[in-house]
């Protein structure tokens, strides 16, 4: 595959550049300890640690995100508690219903053509660019 730029062979696939700069981190860490003075003591401790770390070009070759519907379904439980207050239950309701169908159409319309363009775009290793090659 050669750059639409520059005519480079050194191109990669996006999906293969972000799955390369992305790495997720799992680590637990002990410890213990002793101490004296006024007092004796001894103490232990484990940390767990986890993540996503991501190199610059990772995240520039990543994909479309789909719209979340967290906020739809935190605003639908809060206004099921204020129902008894049905001017603000309601309100709160209609508006959390708005969004969480913006999010639906979103996901399922808009969303799809966006992630198939990404799966066909390439970056050139050595300009670049980014460009689409289906």
């Amino acid at each position: 595959m050669q750059c639409t730029k520059c005519n480079s062979d050194n191109t990669q696939r996006l999906e293969v550049v972000f799955e390369n700069g992305t790495q997720n981190i799992n680590t637990n860490s002990h410890s213990a300890g002793a101490g004296f003075g006024g007092s004796f003591g001894v103490g232990g401790v484990t940390t767990k640690t986890s993540g996503t770390s991501q190199s610059l070009i990772g995240g520039k070759a990543a994909p479309p995100l789909q719209k979340s519907y967290k906020w739809a379904i935190i605003g639908g439980l809060i206004s099921t508690m204020l129902m008894g207050k049905i001017l603000i239950g309601g309100s709160i309701f209609a508006v959390c219903a708005f969004f969480g169908y913006r999010a639906f159409a979103y996901n399922s319309t808009e969303w799809p053509p966006l992630y198939q363009l990404w799966q066909e775009s390439w970056l050139c290793n050595k300009c670049g660019t980014i460009y689409h090659q289906p």
